[in-house]
């Protein structure tokens, strides 16, 4: 085939802006007037400065400087206050402090700036293209400070659809090396009720808006709401009731009414004077609630809401369909100016040669290697063979598991298996011998049950007392077992979590009653075969079998998965070849109050120094070390890395010249997505990613795409996301496209689920796992993609920063 007809190229919806050229962008210096503690607390403590500062007085971009000798804030030029003028902040314990607005500015040349500088750059280039959407409240509404949708709802033509879908766009700035200031974008798309909330019977409010109504639910947890003022949508959660009418109920100390309120602010809303008083809150960090008119709150709905489900628009989009979308938005972002600067947005999206990685080679038991590609073939990455010889990898690694065995083949041990009532013996028998064959093919072991025991069921057991009360027994009663346990499908979601923890030490692996059920009746073969391949691979892995591992050596000597959850610290260590030995561990005591993420300086120390110590002594030399953090890295873990590391050379546990990095990985982030250029006939298409197509940003951020299928997600009209890694705190020297590749080759441990791809490196998805150990069907695709609304987080997490209409109701 003609080489040029074949050709691939990557495609990113990125858009280059022009009008910027040799710009320095300027920023103000705000220093703090007392004296800081400086413990180890004080990082923490500023950064929560910046949060609120951001948030709730200054309402622009706050950033932490570093480099000055005392505490300091940089924010853009354009917002400062008037040199000389100072702000008040009261912290712990109650003392005022002062933030001066000082005369100083930095000056920030982009193609020499770093980290913090960049990030600062792209928040004062999102404002006008931000200001330039709010402008035109006839036809957008504005969700966050860079997402707005289109107030006439996309299916408002189909009355058959129960809801309401808005598309909207999600928009960023991105510096991009080589080519300078790139407007990100990707389409989004929010489903609200029709009803609202005054139209629900006491039963559909029961069932359908549960998880909108329920206050013990918390804030961020909770489902959403769109007060609905006409041009004004505003997200806001359900707070209470007011026990009374708009008419009665006071607004505000002028003593008009929630009706008059509405009647005066917004005369072509309709209300009446009889509708319920209801309280809606809009941020979580702040105490107030709006009291509102009930018929002007309409619940938003995710995937998991049939009417969604059934809706005429659908929440992905095929790769052509999503660029067509984003154009389409871009038509209105015409004549904007930065300052006196008019800038402008191309209309073209980067198409450039593609990069990509080929995947890993992975060893099976006796000795078996599977590797992407036939021997003495190694295709152009750039061509359609390299494609097919990449996703037919994928599927190769079953049979070569049923050829060879696995890797680390460890007795299985006795199993007891927990189950519901509700499920009868054909049901538990005919699931046990599907398990058991496949057990026996995957590893030729026999699976050895040596007890079923059922628990109760029914409305008097959603917690799950009895099940809880079995596993007590088990675990004290047979320490050395496995248990696998079928989940009755009415259990609340809190009792997977206590189920584990009150079985422990006992090995477990759980499965869905929904699943047996799948299994056994074959009413889908495909999917049931899949599912009882992936259950027994679960059940393996967790009884200490390793299916495959990397056959080659990583880029780096040590991998350290990081992650933090209601203060507990979850660790995993991963070294020798291919990061094939694996140590996980537990801590406490992360630093409280709003930055519950944080881990202690010394806390991290102590960690870090005992493990690489231990490592090191077992006979592996460390000379290089990645942290994945699951997250924000704070600068107590920064410092804490940075003694390590000191404090492991001069004892010569390290070598002088080891070099580390920490790594933030994030699956939410700046929206942009990765495309296959495809030529078709005389034109180009655009198809999803390869697995491994990365792009880099600079020398310190990558975009890379670990999961994606083209053709099959084509045809399904969906598109791949991508992971944003980025390098946020180093010892030495290391390379983005290295940490990258390495990441990627770290996702082919996922062995529960062999033949999709999974979208996080296990350094990460087992220390996130391992925390949470909530529930997920080892039959579930992960492939699965849903549209969900969440906000950008970056340096510093950005704030919902409203106007001030918006902070009416």
């Amino acid at each position: 085939m003609n080489r040029y007809k074949d050709k691939r190229e990557l495609a990113a919806t990125l858009y280059p802006i022009t009008g910027l050229e040799g710009i320095l962008y300027i920023f103000r210096v705000l220093r703090v007037r007392e004296r800081i503690p400086k413990d180890s607390l004080r990082p923490i403590r500023m950064q929560r400065w910046a949060d609120r500062l951001w948030r709730r007085v200054l309402r622009c971009p706050v950033y932490l400087a570093s480099g000055f000798e005392s505490p300091t804030f940089l924010i853009p030029e354009g917002d400062s206050p008037p040199v000389g003028s100072s702000v008040q902040i009261t912290d712990v314990p109650d003392r005022v402090y002062h933030i001066d607005v000082t005369d100083e500015v930095v000056e920030v040349d982009v193609d020499k700036a770093c980290g913090t500088e960049k990030e600062l750059v792209c928040r004062m280039l999102e404002r006008p293209f931000t200001d330039r959407l709010r402008s035109m409240t006839d036809k957008f509404w504005r969700a966050e400070w860079t997402l707005f949708y289109k107030i006439a709802p996309e299916n408002e033509e189909i009355l058959d659809d129960i809801v309401n879908a808005y598309r909207g766009l999600k928009f960023g700035l991105v510096l991009l090396h080589g080519i300078g200031p790139c407007f990100a974008a990707d389409p989004r798309t929010r489903y609200v009720g029709r009803k609202s909330l005054a139209e629900y019977t006491e039963e559909e409010k029961q069932i359908v808006l549960q998880n909108h109504l329920d206050l013990s639910i918390p804030f961020k947890d909770r489902a959403s709401f769109i007060r609905d003022n006409g041009p004004l949508k505003i997200p806001c959660r359900y707070a209470g009731d007011a026990g009374m009418g708009i008419g009665q109920y006071k607004y505000d100390e002028t003593g008009r009414t929630v009706y008059q309120y509405y009647r005066d602010e917004y005369p072509n809303v309709s209300v009446s004077r009889d509708d319920a008083t209801v309280f809606a809150q809009d941020r979580s960090n702040e105490e107030q609630s709006w009291p509102v008119p009930i018929s002007r709150l309409f619940p938003v709905f995710t995937t998991e809401y049939e009417g969604m489900r059934s809706c005429s628009v659908r929440p992905q989009m095929m790769p052509q369909t999503r660029v067509a979308e984003i154009e389409n938005f871009l038509k209105y972002l015409g004549g904007v100016r930065y300052g006196d600067i008019p800038i402008s947005i191309k209309s073209d999206h980067l198409v450039k040669e593609r990069t990509v990685f080929i995947p890993p080679r992975l060893e099976f038991g006796k000795g078996e290697i599977l590797a992407p590609f036939p021997k003495n073939f190694t295709p152009s990455t750039s061509s359609g063979a390299f494609d097919s010889q990449i996703v037919n990898f994928t599927s190769r690694k079953l049979l070569a598991l049923y050829k060879a065995g696995a890797y680390h083949n460890e007795p299985l041990r006795d199993i007891i298996l927990l189950y519901p009532q509700s499920v009868d013996r054909p049901t538990r028998e005919t699931f046990l011998h599907y398990l058991s064959m496949e057990v026996k093919r995957q590893t030729g072991q026999q699976l050895h049950i040596v007890q079923q025991r059922p628990y109760s069921v029914g409305q008097s057991e959603r917690m799950g007392s009895s099940l809880l009360r079995l596993a007590t027994e088990v675990r004290l009663g047979n320490p050395r077992c496995l248990a696998i346990v079928i989940l009755w499908d009415s259990f609340s979601k809190d009792v997977h979590g206590e189920l584990k923890e009150n079985i422990e030490p006992v090995l477990s692996q759980c499965i869905t009653g929904k699943t047996v059920e799948a299994i056994c009746t074959r009413s889908n073969p495909q999917r049931a075969t899949s599912q009882i391949r992936n259950t027994a691979l679960a059940v393996l892995t967790e009884g200490g079998i390793k299916p495959w591992v990397l056959a080659d050596s990583l880029h780096y000597d040590l991998y350290i998965g990081i992650d933090t959850l209601f203060g507990q610290i979850g660790y995993h260590f991963f070294y020798g070849t291919g990061g094939r030995l694996v140590e996980r561990h537990y801590g406490q005591s992360v630093a409280r109050g709003r930055m519950t993420e944080a881990i202690k300086e010394p806390t991290l120390r102590r960690h870090l120094e005992e493990s690489i110590i231990s490592i090191v002594k077992s006979g592996y030399q460390i000379g290089s070390i990645v942290i994945h953090r699951d997250g924000r890295w704070w600068p107590s873990e920064s410092a804490a890395l940075h003694k390590t590391v000191e404090s492991l050379v001069m004892n010569h546990f390290l070598p002088v010249d080891v070099c580390c990095a920490a790594v933030e990985i994030r699956k939410n982030h700046i929206p942009v997505r990765l495309f296959t250029v495809a030529r078709e006939g005389a034109g180009k298409i655009l198809q999803n990613p390869l697995p491994g197509t990365y792009l880099v940003l600079d020398q310190r951020k990558v975009l890379l795409t670990t999961t994606g299928r083209p053709g099959a997600w084509d045809r399904r009209g969906v598109t791949a996301g991508a992971l944003l890694l980025e390098v946020v705190d180093c010892v030495g020297e290391v390379d983005i496209e290295n940490i990258a590749e390495d990441a990627y080759r770290l996702t082919h441990l996922n062995w529960n689920a062999p033949d999709i791809e999974i979208g996080l490196p296990v350094t990460i998805r087992w220390t996130d796992e391992a925390l949470r150990e909530t529930f997920r069907s080892p039959a579930e695709d992960e492939e699965d993609e849903a549209e969900w609304e969440q906000e950008d987080v970056g340096l510093v997490k950005k704030a919902d920063i409203t106007d001030q209409e918006e902070e009416s109701i």
